[in-house]
């Protein structure tokens, strides 16, 4: 087969992402399991078919009652319901594992699995590439429910990951986009000092400079900056940095490590362009000035958010979920969330999580996709928000609720064994999202009107300015999201030079903003760039983007 960029096979050393959420296995259903597809008219009951799976099953994936990955609450229900006998032949511990295991059944020509999840480019390329798993695209056609037809529709990029020679060779899950950041701001300092939340970055430099020059925790020390962030992954954006990250200040023209369209309608990649000179010099002299921790460079985001969990930094910008974690009930202070400010280019803007992080694919040689469909439908209930789902009230009663007067119940004390995470027990090993579905929820309770469904109500447990984060996120997230529109698998030059290209940017850009270096440099950087690889890589991935857009 031929690849969609790539004329000779391109074969990377395996790379070994976590994928917590993936499933693997050989097949071992019979010929006769594999043809089942309809329900047993005679009986009333569904046929049974088999796909066997390999599993990941790590230190979170927790049992009762003597259940195991294979036989619990969850399989039994897929059997009775659709007739599904869950086969699990191995498991590994780690998502490494996992990767590691897939390798090995490409590399010794082994059978894949029935059905199996992948969140890395590079092996899924792999897996294509290799002839075993199955276009999908009459099989979706034909067995997919409405509601999910629908939601493809909707979304039709979402295929652009998965798509080889016009055939769609496996099918993309969606992200929630629900977790988007906002910024978080101490409302008291604010108070104290006499200032207004921040709408653009020339807001948020003086706002800034009062935190750290003003004395806002009145211990008559200057031990407190401005923002926190975090450096050491570059200057990136949620793909890269789930919080503390520095993307929202590029506003929505360029985005580090983003590809976006450009006028000419071509794609272009964010870190070479002129507007990111700019907001590397504002980054600059926001360290000279002390309003950056010194040691944002080294810092992941869990470390850079440490400073605003114990009070020594004013700002941070950060997912909506923040006062579930980081966030805790020893911050006494008062803090809200607001939304970002205007960019260097004057607009608002921020890096989007993908709208697709993991894919199912099948082995060619299966043969019982209807009963995945139908059974993937279901689990995608609490998904669509569904009030009708078997699991709106959640996966299984007496694991993550009760019934108390005919009520959901969820603290975990008055579970009979304690709570039991049963998602886990899904062929997806969590629960699928549908975009802003998620959000919409969050946003209702924010704005502090009654939960009525059973999603509202299982949502009004968790904490409140969550909820009004999300009713803050949701007044700009439709004109603020930035995505990157390469979703492709890593082109040829990518996958030489890929890793060292971005290692330069990092170390240039790290450079400038400790002033190891002149803002000028980044010129000399853009130039070494598109010599060394940089430009080759944008001819590949413009070819790749005329492509998918034929």
């Amino acid at each position: 087969m031929k690849n969609r960029l790539l004329t000779k096979r391109v074969w990377v050393g395996l790379v070994t992402g976590v994928a917590l959420m993936s499933v693997v296995g050989c097949s071992s259903a019979s010929k006769s399991e594999q043809n089942a597809q309809s329900n047993n008219e005679d009986t009333g009951s569904p046929k049974e078919v088999t796909i066997s799976l390999g599993r990941v099953v790590g230190s979170d994936n927790k049992f009762k009652n003597g259940e195991t990955i294979e036989d619990n609450v969850h399989t039994r229900w897929a059997k009775k319901k659709f007739g599904i006998d869950f086969k699990v032949d191995w498991t590994v511990g780690t998502g490494d594992a996992y990767n590691t295991r897939l390798h090995l059944l490409l590399t010794s020509n082994e059978k894949l699995p029935d059905v199996f999840t992948l969140n890395d480019q590079t092996l899924e390329n792999q897996v294509v590439d290799s002839g075993k798993v199955m276009d999908i695209t009459e099989a979706f056609d034909k067995y997919a429910s409405p509601r999910i037809k629908e939601l493809y529709a909707k979304y039709p990029e979402v295929w652009n990951s998965v798509s080889y020679d016009g055939k769609h060779y496996g099918l993309p899950t969606f992200n929630a986009l629900s977790s988007f950041s906002v910024l978080w701001i101490r409302k008291d300092w604010l108070d104290k000092l006499g200032l207004q939340p921040p709408k653009t970055i020339e807001d948020m430099e003086k706002v800034m400079d009062a935190f750290v020059n003003r004395d806002p925790d009145g211990n008559g020390v200057k031990d407190t900056i401005g923002l926190s962030m975090s450096l050491k992954k570059g200057v990136t954006a949620v793909k890269d940095s789930y919080m503390a990250s520095s993307d929202f200040l590029f506003g929505h023209s360029a985005i580090p490590t983003y590809w976006s369209e450009g006028a000419d309608g071509k794609l272009q990649y964010g870190s070479v362009q002129t507007s990111v000179k700019e907001g590397l010099a504002k980054l600059s002299d926001w360290m000279k000035k002390g309003y950056l921790d010194k040691d944002a460079g080294t810092m992941d985001e869990a470390k850079a958010a440490e400073s605003f969990v114990q009070g020594k930094s004013g700002i941070v910008f950060g997912p909506t979920w923040m006062p579930q974690y980081p966030f805790n009930s020893d911050m006494k202070f008062d803090y809200e969330p607001v939304p970002i400010p205007t960019g260097i280019d004057g607009k608002m803007g921020f890096g989007s999580e993908p709208q697709s992080s993991v894919r199912f694919y099948f082995n060619k040689d299966f043969k019982n996709m209807k009963a995945f469909f139908d059974y993937l439908d279901a689990i995608m209930g609490p998904g669509f928000y569904d009030p009708s789902s078997e699991f709106a009230n959640g996966w299984a009663e007496g694991y993550d609720y009760v019934l108390v007067d005919g009520k959901p119940v969820y603290d975990p004390n008055k579970i009979p064994g304690g709570w039991i995470d049963v998602k886990k027990y899904t062929i997806y090993g969590n629960d699928i999202q549908t975009p802003k579905k998620e959000l919409e929820v969050m946003s209702k309770l924010g704005r502090g009107e009654t939960p009525e469904t059973p999603y509202e109500k299982y949502f009004s447990s968790r904490p409140k300015k969550w909820a009004e984060a999300a009713a803050v996120l949701q007044t700009y997230i439709d004109q603020a999201s930035v995505f990157d529109q390469f979703t492709g698998p890593p082109t040829e030059t990518m996958a030489q030079k890929g890793e060292l290209l971005r290692k330069m940017e990092d170390e240039t850009f790290l450079k400038i903003i400790y002033g190891q270096e002149p803002v000028d440099s980044f010129d000399s950087f853009v130039a070494k760039w598109k010599a060394s690889g940089g430009d080759d890589i944008t001819k590949e991935v413009n070819e790749w983007y005329q492509e998918v857009h034929e």
